[in-house]
């Protein structure tokens, strides 16, 4: 291709790499084998054209057309034909083109996150409102609402990674409520406080577990323990009331 018939337009490149593979692309040329003489005159006569409409040029796109003309020279050295054993050398253009193929695929990289910054909303995060110097306070008795009951009962089951049988029909055995209010009874008379989550690490099935449940919002509803929940969907720590109400 003839330079002379070459037509060089003027975007805002952002380095001499991004100048070279606008250069290769434009031309459709192999990556790999770029003739190196034709484009070390095209970098050129960009850079004069440059020049002549008194763009500042950065002294990295000089030191790239010192790099070219380096390699163009290794091209012009004449090669010993005295000599037949000679290993072959490495091709001076190895170095470029590895730093192209990079420096290509960051840039696609980098196109596709632009547009996905584009196409998706922005997004902030907030810090939590409550001061880390501030110690949680556990609610007032009657302030759990049934919401953040179900939840916990959900990350319960979850913790506990209970999984139904593989089967047509499950058939679940109901624990009758009355056996867990004694258990309960039993370890909140050793302890004031027991944690719910400890509790159903005990139980063998999920019939348990929802026996042991219902059994605690049964002595919460008799106002013989307070439930007490530090955080949103963490543990329930179970209180015995005392007959003085405390």
């Amino acid at each position: 291709m003839d330079k002379r018939n070459l037509t060089l337009e003027l975007p805002n490149f952002e380095g001499p790499l991004d100048l070279l593979l606008h250069l290769i692309q434009s031309q459709k040329i192999d990556i790999y084998d770029i003739p190196i003489a034709q484009i070390t005159s095209q970098y050129l006569d960009y850079l004069r054209q440059m020049q002549q409409l008194n763009l500042q040029i950065a002294g990295e796109y000089f030191v790239m057309s010192s790099t070219l003309l380096r390699i163009k020279s290794q091209y012009l050295l004449p090669q010993n034909d005295f000599v037949d054993d000679v290993e072959p050398e490495e091709d001076p253009r190895d170095e470029l083109v590895q730093q192209l193929i990079q420096y290509s695929v960051f840039k696609k990289i980098s196109a596709y996150f632009k547009e996905r910054n584009e196409e998706v909303p922005i997004t902030v995060s907030k810090e939590a409102s409550v001061s880390k110097s501030i110690k949680v306070q556990p609610l007032p008795k009657g302030q759990i609402t049934s919401k953040e009951l179900a939840a916990t009962f959900s990350m319960v089951l979850k913790r506990l990674k209970i999984r139904k049988p593989n089967t047509a029909s499950i058939k679940i055995a109901e624990t009758p409520i009355n056996d867990m209010i004694n258990y309960l009874n039993r370890r909140l008379k050793r302890r004031k406080q027991v944690s719910f989550f400890s509790c159903a690490d005990q139980m063998q099935n999920i019939s348990d577990v929802i026996g042991l449940f219902l059994a605690m919002l049964e002595l919460c509803k008799k106002h013989e323990i307070h439930i007490i929940q530090a955080r949103e969907f963490g543990d329930l720590d179970l209180e015995r009331i005392d007959g003085n109400g405390k």
